[in-house]
């Protein structure tokens, strides 16, 4: 439909119209820049419409003003613009149908209804292609999902373009493993994964899918959860259950899908607060007068004042053959909404140098989702980090 190219004022982009709105267009994605916004606004002249993208933070605005900084500004003919919007209308219909229709009444900016948790901002088409596969695999099998998302933070890096979508195998109408599967085999799960996939899903209550982007590329991730295992635990020694395999997760690169890992998630159901502090200061955080294990007991302790000291699950997580050794907690019995976390969620920012602008950017249209796990410990590569879980 159209190419951009720079125009000599600064700070604007003039798209120019291509004539044959059937061809096909090839980006340049060399000088590619993502900008979030959270406020928009469209002008227009005789002569041209104008598209405002900036961003805004509710303590610098007031009932009558809403103070903005702008960041792009977009300038389209108004042919240009009526084609946009015939595009832009398409992909409105396709989205609503994936994830259900929008609500077309802006809140006030005063109302502190929880936003819907949306997909996050992918930068490469690897990315993209990947997570529209995803999607129009599970939309043809007209499946209710759950939606998680998570940023990762290690030393001088912050990544956000990570989500979970989860199923429970019982929802899956006809020969569940047999359609899982396919999603699997056209997602490009290896053969190694493929044949432990299929070897334990039968006992599997839910299936998870994910998918992380990061600075050197995609991986795809699947889960499967034995949430019965639980049950049985506990039914088999009520007063002291013992550890159990509660999930197995899935997860390869999507351009070279050798690389590959299994990791095996351990539940210990009897630990309490106190329990999971001692085995992290044994196995992770030797020193316990520093971060990050002071911000991690800091978030157990406001989400026990919550909820009492044994309400969450702990997870020990391992993969063979390379470095990473974590640890999972679903605390989601807490309740807790991002915002109650701030103070902690900026320092892990300060620990591990990553900028408060570049934080923000992530966490404001977040705030008020519903905070589910935190993990840690050291990652593939070999190194230290916290991971922040969320939904709906």
């Amino acid at each position: 439909m159209a190419e951009d190219r720079d125009r000599e004022e600064p700070g604007k982009v003039e798209i120019i119209e291509v004539p044959d709105a059937q061809r096909k267009i090839r980006w340049d994605r060399s000088d590619i820049r993502s900008v979030y916004a959270n406020v928009a606004q469209v002008k227009a002249s005789q002569e041209e419409f104008m598209l405002l993208f900036g961003t805004s933070r509710a303590r610098d605005s007031n009932q009558f003003e809403l103070r903005a900084q702008l960041d792009e500004e977009i300038i389209l003919s108004p042919v240009a613009v009526k084609r946009f919007a015939g595009l832009l209308s398409a992909l409105i219909q396709e989205y609503e149908f994936k994830f259900g229709p929008l609500d077309l009444k802006a809140p006030p900016l005063t109302r502190t209804a929880r936003p819907s948790l949306r997909l996050p901002l992918f930068k490469s088409r690897e990315t993209a292609e990947k997570v529209s596969l995803l999607f129009r695999l599970l939309r043809n099998l007209n499946l209710r999902v759950a939606f998680e998302r998570s940023f990762k933070i290690s030393d001088k890096t912050l990544s956000g373009n990570r989500f979970l979508l989860a199923v429970e195998t019982s929802s899956i109408n006809g020969n569940s493993h047999e359609k899982v599967l396919d999603i699997c085999t056209r997602m490009n799960m290896p053969k190694n994964l493929s044949d432990t996939f299929q070897e334990n899903f039968s006992e599997a209550d839910t299936v998870g899918f994910g998918i992380e982007e990061n600075e050197t590329g995609c991986t795809v991730k699947v889960y499967l959860e034995f949430k019965s295992r639980y049950e049985e635990a506990i039914k088999k020694k009520p007063d002291k259950p013992g550890p159990y395999l509660s999930h197995l997760g899935f997860k390869w690169d999507a351009s070279d899908n050798t690389r590959s890992a299994l990791g095996r998630y351990t539940c210990f159901p009897a630990f309490t607060v106190e329990d999971m502090l001692e085995r992290l200061s044994n196995n992770f955080y030797r020193n316990k007068d520093r971060d990050p294990f002071q911000i991690v007991k800091d978030i157990l302790h406001l989400g026990s004042s919550k909820v009492g000291h044994d309400k969450f699950l702990y997870l020990d997580v391992n993969e063979k053959n390379n470095l990473r050794t974590s640890f999972d907690i679903n605390m989601y019995g807490a309740n807790l909404q991002m915002k109650e976390l701030y103070p902690f969620l900026l320092e892990m920012c300060g620990y591990y140098s990553i900028p408060c602008g570049q934080f923000h950017i992530l966490y404001d249209p977040v705030k008020t989702q519903i905070f589910g796990h935190l993990a840690g410990g050291i990652d593939r590569e070999g190194k230290d980090f916290l991971t922040v879980y969320f939904g709906e």
